[in-house]
């Protein structure tokens, strides 16, 4: 119950924390939200731009929870807290975040895209959604600064978006499951399994990463008194 209280108490902190950078979260979904828009219009694969675009923005803002809070969570650790429940705690909240992200984009999607099989690109915009959160925290723990970490989900991402969904590139990258979910969305037929386990495996490898990563920073290193 103590863990639960203090995953709460996380989550709840994070979520103040991101609310106070309002203005820079408006800023991260207004970009992928621009790109699906100017190609909506005559592009039948616009949500698969805008739908890994939208990674951008939740990777972000885990990027920026992560990196606001590093002396801070320092100092929870020295008072008990563990390095999984900080990292839990930035999931509670950043995850319903992500998946309501997501809800605006599929709504928009299906007034304008109008793909064969919605459900199936819903499906794949909240696997974007969730994959993106431990993607962003596994870059922020690993980066000395927010530039740092921008560059390097602006090239992750970039490199997703500019590949075709069959070359050897996309396929080590993090949204190549959900890639592929949301353009079997826009067919009337598509494999869904293999995406979901690909995406569900790397989602799990990445949030171990971000657990191990974030550990190394906060480890207070102990020392025997000299005598």
């Amino acid at each position: 119950m103590k863990t639960l209280s203090r995953i709460v108490l996380m989550a709840e902190m994070h979520g103040r924390d991101l609310i106070r950078r309002h203005v820079a979260i408006g800023l991260l979904i207004a970009l992928p939200l621009s790109f699906y828009l100017a190609s909506a219009g005559d592009d039948v694969h616009a949500p698969v731009t805008g739908g890994i675009g939208m990674s951008f923005a939740v990777s972000g803002a885990a990027l920026f929870s992560i990196m606001s809070a590093r002396a801070v969570d320092q100092r929870l650790v020295l008072a008990g807290y563990r390095p999984v429940e900080l990292l839990l705690g930035r999931v509670g909240f950043l995850g319903p975040l992500a998946l309501s992200i997501a809800a605006g984009f599929a709504v928009l999607m299906s007034r304008m895209s109008h793909p064969v099989r919605i459900w199936v690109v819903v499906l794949g915009l909240a696997a974007v959604a969730l994959q993106a959160v431990p993607f962003g925290l596994a870059i922020g723990a690993a980066v000395p600064h927010e530039l740092e970490g921008t560059l390097a989900l602006i090239g992750v991402i970039g490199v997703q978006l500019a590949s075709h969904s069959n070359s050897a590139a996309t396929k080590v990258l993090p949204f190549y499951g959900p890639r592929r979910l949301i353009e079997a969305g826009l067919v009337d037929h598509g494999a869904l399994l293999v995406p979901g386990l690909v995406t569900a495996a790397y989602g799990t490898a990445l949030l171990i990463v971000a657990r191990v990563l974030i550990a190394r920073r906060v480890t207070v290193r102990r020392h025997e008194p000299m005598n």
